[in-house]
């Protein structure tokens, strides 16, 4: 009895130890991964080599384990930038009047909808009225000269009167006819009616035309007048603002940094403030040329249209959020965010191969991810394919029996994170000073293209950020002082050839003409002649060529615009004037630079003066391609120091360009070489990786595990560092993606 008890005894006891130890296992994993459920002691089978794993049903249920299917999703990166709608140059317009005069009549009002050439207003203008008069004036003098000019030569040839008096009259005859050319040429310069003006000389008892038409160059809708009957305007005053909103351009500031992501033809999406719900499609088409001097925003453009079907109205002044769409825009595999398993440096999902009513058998799968998309990142490499199931709920748990708890990387996440090893080695440094600099383009490359002479804006000939020739019209203007100047070259023109005519005329008069009056004639030919000769420079300077100048004193017509022209082959940089605006001799209308050459100018503090000399050698690192160096070499100095910044100013020519298109006023990073250092051990720069004060790199060890190892640094330039402790020469030192590196010995950790 007593040894039944006993044996009872010692089956309870171990019921309980076997009880205590199944409870010990739990808890001991449930303590491992606080938080989740616990894993199972039974129904797993792990092998870490293959990396396959065999859960059985009540283990899966036991977890939770969940699995998702992996898709193809479309994956895009962007930029964030902030756009503003603007009207394009040609479809927004100011009108003004070419003469001076009082409001009779308004026939549009604000918002109203125009057509090119309808009338908007009506004034009175006493100019109009007495270049009517000069007109009529001209032709009744030319009338009564014909008539003198033939009794003079019937009266001549019957011996009544000297031959002196028909050259007189066939001299007057002259004179008045350039008059009347000139005031033809002045009204059609005015862009006056030709009907009004034929009207005139046929009838010119017909009393005058009293108002001045004023009209509009374009389509669109009346956006502003500030006019009212009875009010006094002159020739240089904006009358009414006109839009065409069948189209706008949409101006996108850009980082600087992010302007080598940019380029024609990128998608894009644009949220307008006003209409926060939509998204609007479009794509870069113009890559300006212009950088802000403050912001240091880059600029692009995009066009948009108005539909008449839609109630989407994009105005000009709206504004709003731009994503920039970069990089590849396909379908990419993508998986749940909580399918990812990080191993160090390394991270895997776990394949679901099969499920069946016993047990399902999961396949550790290392890849590559790309960029995240809230709960979803792409895979950008790695043997995962469309249709493959990844564990989503309970990976972690799962994938905790392959991790190795060790820094290892293998071959395909090294080419993705860019890992280079190299030797630890004695390197030769240089001294150097690093100094802030910028894009300077030479005075001699960038130039302002302004009109000569004031006038207004008729016609925009260049689109934003266009290449041009020197010699190229950019622009025309309508200019009254344009118009003035050619009707004083035919004026002079005419009165050459009047005194040329005299002269001929005088000499066949042979003794019938004094000496003094011969001399008389040939001091005015010699004086019409040096005016003549003074307006055709003027208009030469003003941009008129030789053959147009030829063609305005033969056709005794003027040309109707002043054009503005480009000084220098270059870029459109900058314009921020309007059809119609009114610009004066001395105000620039169109900035051109050509940045086939540049210079970077940099800025040296007043303690390091010493240092620098011309022909040191210079590498530049622009904010806009940090990872681009071009090398260059210091040639002048400002051989001043500036009174506020106390900083001394220099060049550098580059000797090649950079990756990144350049732009006036693009930051830069400048390293001046002054001296060199004995070789050293060292590492390039990219290789350390800093955690507060102390500095480490990751060295590989002959099981192609890697150590992060602690180094005391010396002096270094902007290309390697000295190490004083902590590696020997043949280390093999990870001199690129040591970041990545250290992401994953922080995930160890």
């Amino acid at each position: 009895m007593m040894r039944l008890v006993a044996m009872d005894t010692r089956k309870t006891m171990m019921k309980k130890c076997s009880g205590l130890m199944i409870v010990c296992l739990v808890s001991t994993f449930a303590f491992a991964h606080e938080g989740h459920k616990p894993l199972p002691t039974r129904g797993m089978e792990v092998n870490a080599e293959t990396g396959k794993m065999i859960l059985t049903k009540s283990a899966r249920a036991t977890l939770d384990v969940q699995t998702a299917e992996v898709g193809p999703q479309k994956v895009t990166q962007s930029i964030l930038a902030y756009g503003t709608l603007v009207s394009p140059w040609n479809r927004h317009a100011m009108v003004s009047s070419p003469l001076s005069g009082r409001i009779v009549k308004l026939l549009v009002s604000p918002g109203e909808t125009v057509k090119a050439g309808q009338v908007l207003a009506e004034l009175d203008s006493p100019e109009l009225e007495s270049l009517q008069l000069e007109i009529r004036n001209a032709q009744t003098a030319l009338n009564l000269s014909l008539k003198l000019r033939s009794s003079a030569e019937s009266a001549g040839k019957s011996g009544a009167i000297p031959e002196i008096r028909f050259i007189e009259a066939k001299n007057q005859v002259q004179k008045d006819r350039a008059s009347l050319e000139i005031a033809r040429a002045k009204w059609l310069s005015l862009q006056l009616p030709p009907e009004t003006l034929e009207a005139i000389l046929q009838t010119p008892d017909e009393p005058f035309q009293q108002c001045l038409a004023l009209k509009s160059p374009i389509d669109g809708t009346v956006t502003h007048t500030d006019l009212s009957v009875g009010k006094v305007i002159n020739s240089k005053e904006h009358l009414f603002e006109v839009l065409d909103l069948s189209s706008v351009w949409l101006k996108i500031g850009v980082l600087e940094k992010d302007l080598s992501r940019v380029a024609i033809g990128q998608s894009l999406e644009l949220t307008l403030t006003a209409y926060p719900n939509e998204k609007i499609p479009a794509q870069v088409d113009v890559f300006g040329q212009f950088l802000d001097p403050q912001t240091h925003l880059g600029t692009i453009w995009a066009s948009l249209s108005n539909s008449p079907s839609s109630d989407l109205l994009l105005l000009p002044g709206m504004s709003g959020q731009v994503q920039l769409k970069v990089g590849d825009t396909g379908d990419k595999v993508v998986v749940p965010i909580s399918a990812v398993i990080r191993d160090g440096a390394e991270r895997f999902v776990l394949v679901e191969e099969e499920q069946t009513q016993v047990a399902s058998t999961y396949q550790k799968q290392t890849v590559v991810f790309g960029q995240r998309m809230g709960d979803l990142i792409e895979v950008s490499g790695g043997n995962l394919f469309p249709g493959d199931r990844v564990v989503t709920r309970g990976s972690h748990e799962l994938g905790s029996f392959f991790t190795k708890g060790v820094l290892k990387v293998s071959d395909e996440t090294a080419r993705d994170i860019g890992l280079i090893l190299q030797p630890a080695a004695k390197l030769t440094l240089a001294e150097t000073i690093t100094v802030d600099g910028l894009v300077d383009v030479p005075p001699t490359r960038r130039t302002v293209a302004s009109a000569q002479l004031g006038g207004s804006i008729a016609r925009i000939l260049v689109d934003r950020g266009q290449k041009v020739r020197a010699g190229e019209v950019l622009a025309e203007i309508v200019s009254q002082d344009f118009q003035n100047l050619q009707l004083d070259l035919l004026r002079a023109h005419l009165d050459a050839e009047l005194q040329q005519e005299i002269m001929s005329n005088l000499g066949e008069a042979g003794d019938a003409v004094s000496q003094r009056r011969l001399w008389e004639a040939e001091s005015r030919l010699n004086l019409v002649n040096s005016l003549r000769e003074n307006v055709r420079q003027r208009l030469t300077t003003a941009g008129i060529s030789e053959e147009q100048l030829t063609q305005l004193v033969t056709t005794r017509t003027l040309l109707s615009t002043l054009p503005v022209l480009s000084p220098i082959d270059g870029v459109v940089m900058d314009f921020d004037k309007v059809l119609g605006h009114v610009v004066q001799p001395d105000e620039s209308v169109f900035e051109i630079h050509d940045l086939s050459q540049v210079w970077v100018q940099g800025f040296v503090s007043e303690r390091d003066l010493a240092r620098v000399k011309v022909g040191q050698a210079v590498r530049v690192r622009f904010v806009a391609d940090a990872a681009d160096v071009v090398t260059g070499t210091l040639v002048r100095s400002g051989s001043s120091v500036g009174q506020d910044d106390r900083t001394l100013s220099f060049w550098i020519e580059l000797k090649q360009m950079p990756r990144v298109p350049v732009q006036h006023n693009m930051l830069a990073r400048l390293t001046i070489e002054t001296g060199n250092i004995p070789p050293r051990l060292a590492v390039p720069r990219e290789a350390i990786v800093r955690e507060g004060t102390r500095s480490y790199v990751f060295v590989r060890k002959v099981d192609d595990t890697f150590e992060r190892r602690s180094v005391v640094l010396g002096r270094s330039d902007d290309v390697a560092i000295e190490i004083l402790e902590g590696l020997v020469p043949d280390d093999m030192v990870a001199v690129s993606g040591a970041l990545a590196l250290q992401t994953g010995y922080a995930a160890l950790r």
